[in-house]
């Protein structure tokens, strides 16, 4: 997987979103999932998604707020004792990391306030059993869908070409039934429309 920037910049960015966070919420009092919208729509993101320098390493927590709100805002100190807050913004930071998918992406899936709610108790397991968590709330792809796709076939296409009903393709994609219990012949008429072997198709 290509990450946008080096580990070497993560840290300073996870202190700086946590930071950030607690400011916006506690210090600022903005509203939980307003201020997480703001952030995600922000140049402040985007940048950090692109690997933008200044964005990695040359703001402050305070810096980026001001560009995130408009406006101008006196340096806030953030306190020693960690909040859950900082904690979600911490998360945020390293999730959009390791699953390299855009904070607008995460914050969709997994809103702010839901992400806080988690605090206790992960907050005192390894940071990558929420960031985990978080992943299993996207929807998972469908191996024969990403097969399909790469062969550039629709669903009626797959279906002329294997002789399995366009029904049946649908019903595998969505997850309605499940591919490994089907039978043999499905599996390998499947196969051969894609070219691909069944252990392909099954994993």
């Amino acid at each position: 997987m290509i990450h946008a920037y080096n580990e070497v910049y993560l840290n300073i960015v996870m202190h700086n979103l946590g930071a950030l966070f607690d400011i916006a919420i506690n210090a600022l009092e903005i509203d939980i999932n307003t201020f997480a919208n703001q952030f995600v729509n922000s140049r402040v993101a985007s940048g950090i998604e692109a690997g933008t320098p200044d964005m990695l390493a040359g703001k402050s927590a305070t810096e980026m707020l001001m560009i995130i709100l408009d406006k101008k805002i006196d340096d806030v100190i953030v306190p020693a004792d960690r909040t859950k807050e900082y904690w979600a913004g911490w998360i945020l930071a390293n999730a959009q990391w390791y699953l390299n998918k855009s904070f607008k992406e995460i914050v969709s899936v997994m809103p702010f306030s839901k992400l806080i709610a988690l605090y206790y108790p992960y907050h005192e397991a390894n940071e990558m059993k929420t960031i985990e968590k978080i992943a299993t709330c996207f929807p998972q792809v469908s191996t024969l869908k990403t097969l399909r796709q790469k062969r550039k076939l629709t669903q009626e296409e797959l279906a002329l070409l294997s002789g399995v009903k366009v029904r049946s393709i649908r019903s595998y994609e969505q997850g309605q039934n499940e591919l490994s219990k089907a039978q043999g012949d499905t599996l390998l008429m499947l196969a051969k429309a894609l070219d691909c072997s069944i252990e392909d198709l099954l994993k």
